[in-house]
């Protein structure tokens, strides 16, 4: 097993336009030779989340996917029509728009609506105005991320979202869970994932993304999915947290340990270090 430094500061190539919970910025410069070590054309994302990995590397192609439909929906209107999505959203970024009564109304809303791209405007809008950037569901399906009380008015991402577009015409978008995404993968591509972590001792850790479980069974069988998907040549590279749990999991790959510094509140004194590994499958 390898170890590494802990990682801070190191910015992707382009930045992320989402707040995202467990986004990858600062692992890129760790990340980024694991992913192209066998000259991949093609980099698959079966969690694509926040896009961080995917905005901060450089690869021919691109498939990314995602269970939650809302966010690749989101994905969709960027590639699509950029500047439509940013008409509809502009003129939520203002101080009125800053107030719980604004913010609830609109997640209302958000659950209520039908039309994709005023659904997409209205998530970007809540992802930025919401607590922490964390997208979380009710068992019922519905959004219910509370308010986040900033104490700036958020700045709508025009720069990060055009940045994204352009890089969204070398993508696929996919709203599948991560089976359909493996079995798309092809000589040639490389695979990676950063799914809902497994549980640190005595923390269990957050995994409503979207609606419904990700549990042990799913953990297995992605594990199963990267060996499998490594003995047809393709390399894999999985994210999680390092525990006894993680290392019988992942057996089989190679393991890189980092240490990441991790925000459990709202300011720098609520930050503690973590250790996370890079679970490394190569081809055979």
């Amino acid at each position: 097993m390898q170890k590494h430094p802990s990682l801070r500061s190191n910015p992707p190539r382009s930045a992320p336009f989402l707040k995202w919970l467990g986004g990858k910025s600062k692992v890129l410069p760790l990340l980024e030779p694991l992913l192209s070590e066998h000259k991949p054309r093609r980099l698959i994302e079966p969690f694509v989340g926040g896009g961080s990995v995917f905005l901060g590397t450089d690869f021919d192609a691109y498939l990314l996917a995602d269970a939650n439909a809302h966010l690749v929906e989101l994905y969709l209107a960027a590639q699509v029509d950029v500047d439509a999505l940013l008409s509809r959203t502009r003129p939520l970024f203002f101080s009125v728009a800053n107030t719980p009564d604004v913010y609830y109304a609109v997640r209302n809303a958000f659950n209520e609506e039908r039309d994709p791209g005023t659904r997409a405007a209205y998530f970007l809008y809540l992802n930025k105005f919401g607590h922490h950037g964390i997208c979380r569901y009710n068992k019922s399906g519905k959004f219910n991320v509370p308010f986040g009380y900033n104490k700036s008015v958020p700045t709508l991402p025009d720069q990060e979202l055009r940045a994204a577009a352009d890089k969204l015409k070398r993508a696929s978008l996919l709203c599948s869970d991560f089976t359909t995404a493996f079995m798309l993968a092809t000589p040639g591509d490389v695979i990676y994932c950063d799914p809902p972590y497994v549980d640190q001792d005595h923390a269990a850790s957050f995994r409503s993304y979207v609606a419904g479980a990700f549990g042990d069974s799913q953990q297995r069988e992605l594990a199963d999915l990267a060996r499998a998907a490594a003995k047809r040549g393709i390399p894999v590279v999985v994210s999680n947290h390092l525990t006894d749990y993680s290392r019988e999991l992942y057996h089989g790959a190679a393991v890189h340990e980092i240490e990441v510094r991790r925000s459990i509140g709202a300011g720098k004194s609520t930050q503690k270090s973590a250790h996370e590994g890079l679970f490394v499958f190569h081809p055979a």
